[in-house]
This record gives structure tokens, C-alpha cells and sequence, in this order.
């Protein structure tokens, strides 16, 4: 007789796909019926062999109904090829990932962030969200149907339903009695295309098959301590782990009592409750003990029990082995103080500074306009400190959302999310023990992170989400901030404790507009780096030392490789990038108007309001020279005259007497007239120039 499976789901949108697998996986061993909290189905459930939950309706179930023992959450994957898909997007990618409600999005997004899709930024979105996230990207589990209308036209990637994950399946079929179809062939296909990144029972089931004696392979070929005992509770499997860290050989207690032979085992506990124990610490001899024990249980009944224990100086060399493996995986600072090029004597001052300070362990702060290059000064800062053979890893405070932020930082318990059956995930501060942890745009982090980053700083120690167990961590923090955070803790943007606490050794860097006399030689080395051949034609030059350089290094660094780009040896102010055009024209428009001002200046200082007549005088007399022509009082009247200007004798005369008492022109009588001295010519080429 078949045995029925009921599917309870909140959202109607994601039964029909759970439906198809578990029909496809359990064809003709077991029936499936669908039922949904949000149309209301629910209330027609019917008893059955076993109900699977997803996690957004375990929520809405009441205890009484969860204390069933046959009930399995759901906790979902992808498969392998999709796996591929998604690592396949470069480094860096940002994308919009849209689900039907907040939780989901987070629960995909740490699935995806747990299989290792660490080249994707996903910016969770969901329907009726207030502002749909800034991207060019939406990606989504197949609720394309949702994505509002008005979002413009951006690329949806529909990545389809994510699938039952191996370990569910295998919980299903060991809850229904049918572990013999764990070795069909149609289940070992369907776990193989299955993406995981734990070493789950299908691998399990997958090592069985090939030996005659399946769980005595597992029990050998495991590195892990593992003590089995029967119904009641006599002691009936030990493997080598086991006896080397009880110190007794398998043939001295098999058999035995474990609760008599035994006793800081709590097995008589975990077959009183039929509950799992996590991480319990014991005492065995002089060493403590990480031990849990997993009960096995059928049909309601306890038929024995799994102890499984690891040293703590194994659990240690574990966490090393995951420090290695960052390092290989790039998390290792790239510079070092040789590649903060500068002759500049503010740079060096300041990078003998950061040398003084690679030496201690102190947290450093450092400051300075985007561009300048504070990601080198904590490359170069690790890399000089005793510290530089551990993890150096990079955290971009504010292009991560809060809540991803906060696992990624600290990591999470199972469970800590949908309150599944879902593994626990190491945070980086972790990650980072012994090393450094770079905190990037620092202004960027929530307040509520502050806290607890001042409370790391402070207590060297952390929690992960959903835990409550305090784990030490030796971390050295290394930050960055454009911003003047003195002036955010003013406006209460930022914690005023933290800043005192970070800013006590504090690095600014200056702007690239402060160190001019390093511009060629960062010129040279991108040149270098980049392999252009080029040199500026004078104008050219001229604009390119005269740019503020706003965008500080990083500006110049894509100039210069832009220019390379153009193949171009000699580069014309009319090849140049349009910023250093137009920022040099506006520098020369400025410029003639200064000097158009200071010329005012000067001829009022000289002649007092009525300047522009004795200019005017002094020019006329200046061409009636030129030309040898007469340049008397009466000549002056006829021209103003023809030019209309409104002087009149009287007044040329007054202007002439006081350009003779400048010593500005020279007063013949006669015919002769007025003649320009040379003072007054080197006034107007003056004027002019």
C-alpha cells in the first residue's frame, strides 16, 4: 500500500515544482497531495505518513502540530549545472534577486552565498518593496510573474525553482522505511546533479554501495571519532577515531554498558528525549571533548544512538586548514609599501608612519578622498606586520545590504534563518583570526554593526547569529573612510565610541592634487603597466599639470590607459580626455579675467575713476605717432568727435596735462602736438598683453 505524503507550503506558487519531485523520486512507493496556507487548502489536510514543510510555513504551524514525529522542513538547492551558471558571472557582479517576500530572498541568497557563489553582489527585492534596488540585472527563482512592470528594461535572469536538497530526500525516504531505494539508480542520478558543499549522506550512500559491508566502510574510512551503541545503549561500534581519543581498544568495551562504562556520555539522556545534543564539551582523561550524539529513531521507536567527538586542537587544525584555503583562494593582501609610489615629502612621512605602525597591533584608521589609494596603505600595513601569513580579507561595508552584512561578518548557527535544518556558515571574522580584517568605506555600516564591531574591538570576541556561544577571535581591523567622520558623529551618523576607538592611530592620505610633484612618476609607472608609448605636446602637458585631479590616483591611472589606448606618440590638447579640456579652458577663461581685473586696478590706481578717457586719449595719441601724424589738442577734439565720445576741449585738456605730469606723453607746441613717452608705451603694451 502507498504511503501518503503531504506538501505543506505558504506561497501556492512553489507547490506544483515540489510536487513533480517528490512524485518523480517516490513514483510508486508513495502519493503526494499539495496544500497551501495562503489559499486556505490547509484546512483540508488529511492525516498522513509523513508531512514536508517548506520553512515559510513552518512559521504559520502551531506546536502542538510541529511535535509530529514525521515531519521534514524542506531546505533547497541547485543543481550542479546551474551551480556553474551562476560562478560563471565575473567577480563583482551586482544583482537584483527577487522572491516573493523578504525571508525568501534571504534564504536563497544564503544558499547561494553557502554553495560558494562568491563572485555575485545580490540585492535582495520582493513584491510591493518600497524603491526596486538600483541594477541592470534581475535574477529570480521563477517568479518572473511578480517582478513589478515598471522596472524598466533590464535583463531577468529566471533561474527556475530551486530544487530538494540531497539531505531532505534521504530524511524522507529514512522516515517512511524506504532507505533500500537510496541505492536506485534513478536517486544516486538525481544526488549527483544536486550542488552541495557538505559532505552529506549521499556521499555517504555513495561510499556504501561499493563495499560489502557498508557501514563498517564508513566506519572505517571516516576521519571522524564515532561510538555507536544499541536500543540499549550497549556499547556496539567503535572505530579508530574512537579509540584513539578514548584510549581503549574497540574489543574492551564493545558489548558493554556504555551508561556504566561510559558515564560522561549522555546517552541515557538522548534516548529519554530522542533528541539530538550539539556540541556538548566533555572531559575524556586530560583532553575536552566537542561531542554530539544523534539518535537513531524508527516508526517512534529509539534503536540505538551515534556518538560523534573531535579534540579541540582538531577542531583548530580544521580552522587553519579553512585559513589556507582562503589564502589560495586570493583573501592575501597584493601590495606591499614598494608599490605606494611618491617622492612627495608628505608621502613619505607618511609611509614611514604606516611602517611604525605594520609594527604594532593596534587598529588603524585611514582617511582620505576616494582614489588617493587607501586600499594600498592596508595591503601594504598586513603585509609589513607579523601577521602577514594569515587571511587578509576585504569587506565592502557599504556595498553589502545590512542583514548580509551581518552574516558575512559573523557568520550564522543552523537554523538561525528559517528556523530549518540548515548548516551554520563561518563568519569572516573567523575567517580572518590571526590576520586582518580590511572594513572598507566604514561610514557605509549600519549603527547597529557599529555596536557590535565596537564590541569585537573591545572583547575580542564574537557571536554568530542565532548562537550562544562566544567564540574568541584575534583580529586586527584595518578601515577606511572618505568621509569626515568627525562631522558624521556631529550629525549622529556615526557612533562617537567607535570613532575615538578607531581613530587613535589614524593615517589621511593626501589628495593627488596636494602631491603634484608625483604626477610623472605614477604617470611612468601606469605607462609602464599598462604599456604606453607617448609623450604630451606643450599645450597638452601644460593642462595636464594644470588638472585638479578630482578623481585623485584612480582617475589618473584610466587617463593614462586611456591615452595608450588611442595609440597615439604625441598627444595634442585635442586628444586629451574631455575633463582636462574643458577644466583647462575654464582655468584660462578665469585667468583672463583676473588679469582683465587687475588691469582696471592698475588704471584706476593711475588715473582714478575717469580711466577709460585718459585710455582712450592715450591710444589715440599713441596711433597719431605711429602714423606721424599730428597729435595736438585740436586733432584729439576732431576724433572724439567722429567717435562720439562726449569729451570736451576744456576736459582733453585737463586729461593732457595730467599725462604730461605722469611723464605718460610728451606736450610740443606747435604743430608737433602731444607724442607718447616710452613710459606710456610700456603702459599699454602692459595693458595689452
Amino acid at each position: 500500500m502507498k504511503k501518503h505524503i503531504a506538501i505543506i507550503t505558504n506561497a501556492k506558487e512553489i507547490r506544483s515544482a515540489m510536487k513533480e519531485q517528490i512524485d518523480l523520486i517516490f513514483d510508486g512507493l508513495a502519493e503526494s497531495e499539495i496544500y497551501s496556507i495562503e489559499d486556505g487548502s490547509i484546512n483540508n489536510l488529511i492525516k498522513s505518513d509523513l508531512y514536508l514543510l517548506t520553512s515559510s510555513a513552518y512559521e504559520f504551524l502551531d506546536e502542538k502540530f510541529l511535535k509530529n514525529k514525521n515531519i521534514v522542513i524542506t531546505d533547497y538547492t541547485v543543481t550542479k549545472e546551474k551551480l556553474k551558471f551562476l560562478k560563471s558571472f565575473p567577480k563583482g557582479t551586482r544583482v537584483i534577486f527577487f522572491n516573493v517576500s523578504f525571508k525568501m530572498c534571504i534564504e536563497a541568497i544564503s544558499m547561494m552565498y553557502h554553495l560558494g557563489v562568491n563572485n555575485i553582489e545580490f540585492i535582495p527585492a520582493y513584491p510591493n518593496m518600497e524603491k526596486f534596488p538600483e541594477g541592470d540585472i534581475v535574477m529570480t527563482p521563477a517568479e518572473s510573474q511578480l517582478i513589478p512592470n515598471n522596472i524598466g528594461k533590464r535583463k531577468i535572469i529566471d533561474i527556475g525553482h530551486r530544487i530538494i536538497d540531497a539531505n531532505t530526500i534521504i530524511e524522507i525516504a529514512l522516515k517512511l522505511e524506504f532507505e533500500h531505494i537510496l541505492y536506485y539508480k534513478k536517486i544516486k542520478e538525481y544526488l549527483d546533479t544536486v550542488a552541495t558543499n557538505d559532505y552529506s549522506l549521499s556521499k555517504i550512500v555513495e561510499k556504501a554501495t561499493q563495499a560489502e559491508s557498508q557501514f563498517s566502510l564508513l566506519m572505517k574510512t571516516t576521519n571522524i571519532a564515532i561510538l555507536g551503541v544499541d536500543k540499549d545503549n550497549v556499547l556496539c561500534s567503535c572505530n579508530e577515531g574512537a579509540e584513539k581519543i578514548l584510549n581503549k581498544r574497540s574489543g574492551a568495551i564493545l558489548g558493554n554498558n556504555a551508561e556504566e562504562l561510559l558515564p560522561n556520555i549522555p546517552f541515557k539522556e538522548v534516548k529519554k528525549k530522542g533528541e539530538e545534543i550539539k556540541a556538548k564539551l566533555i572531559k575524556i582523561g586530560e583532553e575536552y571533548i566537542n561531542l554530539s550524539i544523534i539518535p537513531i529513531i524508527k516508526a517512534e521507536n529509539y534503536m540505538g544512538a551515534f556518538a560523534i567527538f573531535q579534540e579541540f586542537k582538531e577542531e583548530e587544525k580544521k580552522q587553519n586548514e579553512l585559513r589556507r584555503q582562503l589564502l589560495n583562494k586570493g583573501h592575501r593582501a597584493k601590495y606591499t609599501f614598494d608599490d605606494i609610489i611618491g617622492e612627495n615629502s608628505t608621502m613619505l612621512k607618511l609611509k614611514a608612519l604606516a611602517q611604525k605602525m605594520a609594527r604594532i597591533d593596534s587598529d588603524i584608521l585611514i582617511t582620505g578622498e576616494s582614489g588617493t589609494g587607501k586600499e594600498l596603505f592596508a595591503h601594504a600595513i598586513h603585509n609589513y606586520s607579523h601577521r602577514k601569513d594569515y587571511p587578509f580579507i576585504v569587506v565592502n561595508c557599504a556595498a553589502i545590504p545590512e542583514t548580509l552584512l551581518e552574516s558575512e561578518l559573523f557568520g550564522y548557527e543552523e537554523g538561525a534563518f528559517t528556523g530549518a535544518k540548515k548548516g551554520g556558515k563561518i563568519g569572516l571574522f573567523e575567517f580572518a583570526h590571526m590576520g586582518t580584517l580590511f572594513l572598507d568605506e566604514l561610514e557605509g555600516m549600519s549603527p547597529t554593526l557599529q555596536v557590535k564591531l565596537l564590541r569585537v574591538i573591545q572583547e575580542k570576541e564574537i557571536m554568530r547569529i542565532g548562537g550562544d556561544k562566544v567564540i574568541n577571535v584575534d583580529v586586527r581591523i584595518i578601515a577606511t573612510t572618505n568621509e569626515e567622520l568627525r562631522e558624521l558623529v556631529k550629525e549622529g551618523k556615526f557612533r562617537k565610541d567607535l570613532y575615538y576607538r578607531m581613530s587613535a592611530f589614524p593615517l589621511i592620505v593626501p589628495p593627488l592634487k596636494e602631491r603634484k610633484d608625483d604626477l610623472y612618476l605614477l604617470t611612468e609607472k601606469f605607462m609602464r603597466n599598462s604599456g604606453a608609448d607617448f609623450r604630451f605636446s606643450p599645450k597638452a602637458k601644460k593642462a595636464f599639470e594644470m588638472y585638479n585631479w578630482e578623481g585623485n590616483i584612480r582617475e589618473l591611472k584610466n587617463y593614462i590607459e586611456f591615452l595608450g589606448f588611442t595609440e597615439e606618440k604625441i598627444i595634442e590638447f585635442e586628444d586629451m580626455p574631455f575633463a582636462i579640456k574643458e577644466y583647462y579652458e575654464e582655468m584660462q577663461e578665469k585667468d583672463k579675467i583676473e588679469k582683465e581685473q587687475e588691469k582696471e586696478e592698475d588704471c584706476k590706481e593711475i588715473f582714478g575713476r575717469r580711466y577709460e578717457d585718459y585710455l582712450f586719449l592715450l591710444k589715440r595719441i599713441e596711433e597719431c605717432c605711429n602714423r606721424g601724424e599730428s597729435s595736438g589738442r585740436q586733432k584729439l577734439v576732431e576724433i572724439c568727435k567722429k567717435q562720439e565720445i562726449l569729451l570736451t576741449e576744456q576736459e582733453i585738456r585737463g586729461i593732457l596735462k595730467k599725462l604730461e605730469d605722469l611723464e605718460l606723453i610728451e606736450v610740443y607746441k606747435g604743430r608737433r602736438g602731444n607724442k607718447i613717452s616710452n613710459k606710456g608705451k610700456e603702459l599699454l603694451d602692459k595693458l595689452n598683453e
